[in-house]
């Protein structure tokens, strides 16, 4: 299907005051870039949307399905939006945009959502734009930030250029296709009573993510809330040899109509009685693991946001589950090598929680638990003038870091939510401007920039 492009204003006065996703302390039109992008997006393609309702349908999906705080959750559109398919998402902030894939999929008529950085000042100043066209060396792109909206496609170069090449101007880009029409025959719910149902376990506290193919590299087509009922499209023998078991997928279909795979060993079996047994004999039991050699505890500065157990020892890897302070876990790693881990920043530990799921975790949000005394290797006593904290949910559209304590001072670099950061002032003093409008913390990040960050959009 064609796109006709249909350029909407975030600061329109319908709604620039509307408050953005589940975020109190922004708006569309401070903050609701992403948001007017993604309606331009599915308006060109047949859709009639504004940002308001829009706005209203992702809310409406549940936090983490649509929004996450004010930030977009991608995958989140498919299911507002049947046909409509996320791809991927290539952030390029520290290297060049790909402009050859970002050339090919507009000359294939695939419109691109994409971040950019709009002013030449020092660090990242983001904006997003939806890319209609190439034209000649530049790009035509619908920019929700002007009121009155443009009348017509606008130059990306022309405007937000300033003298960069485009590889520089272009930090992201987001990559959606239309594979059916804009209202699509519903996929028909079974009949009741009929096929095998599972259940979303009540644990996967973070959501559990349908993909497009069995395997967990795969893309995330959209987040399952648990307690979600998927009807399996296997055999029921099939599925039922899986229910449970780590490493295996199950294809369903969620109550949306969306068909996928999902880790079979998050899911609970309900509905009918089992079938007649089957003359395969059952795999043989996992012996249940030696007691741990060590455990560790959530540490309470971890606050109400919970810390993420990982599947990889990284904050850009997925999330597995959210856990909250005081949850005791068991340590995977042979003591010697995790106990000077904790409580160190940039450190992970390998752990296993008490639904048996396993993963990695930010040691310096853990600690052992009281009156635990292991021989081997303590853990070094942690400075007590040093204190981290964290960029709160409520900067969803991410926090900068300037120069100088000052709305006024140079953008050094933009930090999402969750973002750790070392207080470089007494913790004393840095603990009572916390939370506090007008003040302002000086902090080193992970990779050693320096600066100042607004204390009222940080938590410990």
């Amino acid at each position: 299907m064609s796109f006709t492009p249909k350029i909407i204003s975030q600061r329109d006065p319908l709604w620039a005051n509307e408050k953005l996703g589940f975020d109190d302390s922004v708006t569309i039109g401070t903050d609701g870039c992403t948001l007017v992008c993604l309606t331009m997006l599915v308006n060109g393609y047949g859709f009639t949307e504004t940002p308001s309702s829009m706005n209203r349908k992702l809310k409406e999906m549940g936090s983490g399905i649509g929004f996450l705080g004010g930030l977009i959750v991608w995958p989140g559109l498919m299911r507002a939006f049947p046909g409509l398919v996320f791809e991927r998402i290539i952030v390029c902030r520290k290297e060049p945009a790909p402009l050859d894939e970002i050339n090919t999929s507009l000359a294939n008529g695939q419109v691109l959502v994409v971040e950019i950085d709009e002013s030449p000042s020092y660090g990242l100043q983001n904006h997003w734009v939806v890319l209609v066209a190439q034209q000649g060396n530049d790009y035509l792109m619908l920019d929700p930030w002007p009121l009155p909206a443009d009348s017509t496609p606008a130059p990306l170069g022309t405007r937000y250029g300033f003298g960069r090449p485009l590889s520089q101007t272009i930090t992201a880009v987001a990559f959606y296709a239309l594979t059916g029409s804009p209202a699509p025959t519903p996929v028909p719910a079974p009949a009741p009573g009929t096929g095998l149902y599972v259940r979303v376990q009540a644990s996967v506290t973070a959501g559990l993510r349908l993909r497009s193919t069995p395997g967990a590299s795969s893309n995330a087509m959209t987040t399952e809330t648990p307690g979600t009922l998927l009807h399996c499209l296997e055999s029921e023998a099939l599925a039922l040899s899986k229910i449970g078991v780590v490493n295996q997928w199950l294809q369903v279909r969620d109550p949306g109509g969306l068909e996928g795979y999902v880790a079979a060993w998050y899911v609970d079996r309900i509905g009918a009685s089992a079938p007649a047994p089957s003359p395969t004999p059952l795999p043989t039991p996992v012996p249940s693991p030696l007691p741990p050699a060590l455990t560790v505890i959530i540490s309470p500065t971890i606050g109400p946001v919970g810390l993420r157990l990982r599947d990889e020892p990284d904050t850009n890897s997925n999330t597995l589950a959210v856990l909250t302070a005081g949850v005791t876990l068991d340590v995977l790693e042979p003591p010697t090598q995790a106990l000077p881990k904790i409580g160190q920043l940039n450190q992970w530990l390998n752990v296993r929680d008490a639904s048996g799921t396993q993963g990695y975790i930010a040691a310096w949000f853990v600690e052992l638990p009281p009156g635990s005394t292991p021989a081997s290797a303590p853990k070094p006593a942690p400075d007590p003038a040093a204190l981290t904290v964290i960029v709160s949910s409520q900067a969803s559209a991410g926090l900068r870091l300037r120069d100088q304590p000052s709305s006024n001072g140079n953008i050094l670099e933009v930090l999402m939510p969750g973002t750790a950061m070392t207080v470089l002032e007494p913790a004393a003093a840095a603990r009572s401007k916390i939370g506090v409008v007008n003040q302002w913390l000086n902090v080193k990040l992970q990779g050693g920039m320096i600066g100042y960050v607004a204390a009222w959009y940080v938590t410990t």
